[in-house]
């Protein structure tokens, strides 16, 4: 059972994810922003010899390979908590399953973004909007899928105490 002191620090904790993920879910909008800006002025930065099939197949297949890495980086990352001294025996304005939510948010949302730089890639290579917006849609797509969720973070508490 987790106390009510517990509880506000995962409160407040659970805000600063929220913040943290909502930031790097806005750095797509970024690029969609950069990519309409620059769209009209932009040529094409690679010749006709240029590999662009097998790059934009590529940059595809890492995507579909970055979505499977995720849900099952994620999967492990919410299972396994790790080691971790109990929060009532050290005092800290912050709950220990926070840090840990923290860093498997940023680092799923780190790769999920990476998704959307591909796209960006091809679309300053090659003036492939297509691509871009396939790839940035996916990326946004699986972003709020794998968004933080309060109830994993209330999960991962409980097991780390269970654990501690």
């Amino acid at each position: 059972m987790i106390e009510p002191d517990e509880i506000k620090k995962l409160d407040s904790g659970f805000s600063l994810i929220l913040i943290i993920w909502g930031a790097i879910f806005a750095s797509l909008g970024v690029y969609l922003g950069v990519s309409l800006f620059i769209a009209d002025t932009l040529t094409a930065a690679v010749g006709d010899k240029f590999p662009l099939v097998t790059l934009r197949y590529a940059l595809f297949g890492i995507s579909a390979a970055t979505l499977v890495a995720v849900h099952f980086l994620r999967g492990f990352m919410l299972g396994h908590p790790g080691a971790v001294k109990n929060s009532r025996s050290m005092p800290s304005a912050q709950h220990p399953a926070v840090a840990r939510y923290s860093v498997i948010v940023i680092v799923t949302s780190a790769l999920l973004e990476s998704i959307g730089i591909y796209g960006l890639v091809l679309f300053l290579l090659a003036k492939d909007a297509l691509s871009f917006y396939q790839l940035l849609g996916v990326a946004a797509v699986a972003m709020l899928v794998y968004r933080p969720k309060k109830e994993e973070l209330l999960a991962l508490a409980r097991r780390m105490d269970t654990m501690g």
